[in-house]
């Protein structure tokens, strides 16, 4: 049986680190005339794991790293809306519960976190408590 149409869908993205074209996926589609006459219909399709180890769809691509993680596994950082991995992910505890950061940020608010209770603890040395008065 000689193949009358074939198709090939290929999903490639560039890999930021070494320019190569990186592929995510591809469907191939092939109609052959069979013996009886008749149009048939053929379609295989691969994806290929991505960088987080999940086989989902991709959603996206870590700023820092240039990973693709599925959608689980992707998010962005609370603090800039960057997309991150979740091997670049740090979590802070916030007032609002826990925060999904990017390094940047993560330091930037650890440190930001770190000054206020130095100041809070050099403050408590000078402000007397009414239990001490007593």
């Amino acid at each position: 049986m000689k193949p009358i149409r074939r198709k090939k869908d290929c999903r490639v993205t560039t890999d930021q680190l070494t320019g190569q074209d990186r592929i995510l996926g591809w469907t191939q589609e092939e109609d052959v005339l069979s013996d009886q006459g008749s149009i048939d219909s053929a379609t295989m399709q691969r994806k290929y794991f991505l960088d987080c180890g999940c086989d989902g769809e991709a959603a996206g691509r870590c700023f820092e790293c240039g990973n693709i993680s599925c959608d689980i596994c992707h998010g962005r950082c609370q603090g800039c809306q960057k997309p991150i991995c979740l091997q670049h992910s740090h979590y802070i505890e916030t007032d609002m519960g826990q925060a999904r950061l990017c390094g940047g940020c993560f330091d930037r608010i650890s440190r930001k976190q770190t000054r206020a209770k130095i100041g809070r603890f050099v403050l408590s040395l000078f402000v007397e408590r009414e239990s001490q008065n007593d």
